[in-house]
């Protein structure tokens, strides 16, 4: 009996020193559809890998959702066939990717005018980025007093952001379908009854989340913004902020952060290249010289889906 109760001391005893060496993962990661963007033909080796960087956030290769995923020259998609609008689009801004090589289109609009998701002044590095901007899949209808006043400001402060930083700005838009019930914004979950202009369901509300990536690989907290596709009440920039991504996740439906994802995740540095052409049709590349995310390994290296 004695011996019985030492075996079971000693397993106590080693139960207990594994759980004070572990280390609970708190991440919160941020799905962004790296493969999607940029294709997995690189796969990472070990030099790829660094340091498990800490950080309160982290990106993983994931989609918010997968409905009709389409790709651009340097922006990626979900498509919804019910309302005619992209349920979100993603876009990265880089320091070489915001280089101005395009000559500007004529404007356009009526009451609703076409908004842009992915910001038209955010892909002028070649001209067929700025043309994918304009396809029918990446407008909303959007109120003009909108689209001229506060819209355009939110779009510049994005690209404020990645200058003032230099760093990579990873951007998800899109619309949103609420009705408001004292004073709370409710998700409509069939928004095939709201009205169309064009044959696109006009949203009622649109987003916007940005998430920093610093030189040093940590990933800040989303910087998140609910705007009525209205005229603006306000002027006032913050008066659209202070949603979390959870938000954001709540009102458009998305899934957007892992709070916990499977074991064996190591961080790495993707290092990325897009081609294209400017207006005298030579190449022009842009390289986004760093993406940190985290992958999962399993039986070698491979990027999470």
């Amino acid at each position: 009996m004695m011996a019985v109760k030492m075996a079971v001391n000693k397993i106590h005893a080693s139960e207990s020193k594994e759980a004070e060496n572990h280390t609970v993962d708190e991440s919160i990661y941020i799905c962004i559809p790296v493969t999607e963007m940029f294709g997995n033909e690189d796969t990472p080796t070990e030099d790829d890998y660094v340091e498990n960087v800490g950080s309160p956030y982290k990106l993983i290769d994931g989609l918010p959702s997968a409905m009709d995923i389409r790709k651009r020259k340097s922006y990626a998609m979900s498509f919804s066939n019910t309302t005619n609008n992209a349920e979100w689009v993603y876009e990265i801004l880089n320091r070489e990717t915001l280089v101005d090589n395009c000559k500007k289109l004529k404007s356009f609009g009526n009451d609703y005018q076409k908004g842009h998701l992915a910001a038209a002044a955010n892909h002028r590095w070649c001209r067929e980025a700025n043309h994918d901007t304009n396809l029918f899949s990446n407008i909303i209808p959007q109120h003009k007093k909108l689209n001229q006043g506060m819209w355009k400001k939110l779009e510049n402060h994005c690209r404020k952001i990645q200058k003032k930083g230099n760093c990579n700005v990873h951007v998800y838009t899109g619309p949103l379908y609420l009705t408001e019930t004292n004073d709370e914004l409710i998700r409509v979950h069939n928004p095939i009854n709201i009205n169309r202009l064009g044959g696109k369901v006009i949203p009622t509300h649109l987003f916007k989340v940005m998430i920093v990536e610093n030189e040093d690989g940590t990933v800040g907290e989303p910087e998140c913004y609910v705007i009525p596709n209205k005229e603006p009440k306000s002027k006032n920039l913050d008066d659209y902020s202070g949603y979390t991504i959870e938000d954001i996740e709540k009102f458009s439906g998305l899934t957007f952060i892992q709070r916990h994802p499977n074991a064996n995740l190591r961080d790495c540095i993707k290092m990325v290249t897009l081609q294209g052409k400017v207006e005298n049709g030579e190449s022009y590349n842009v390289d986004i010289r760093q993406v940190s995310i985290t992958l999962r390994t399993a039986q070698g290296i491979e990027i999470a889906n």
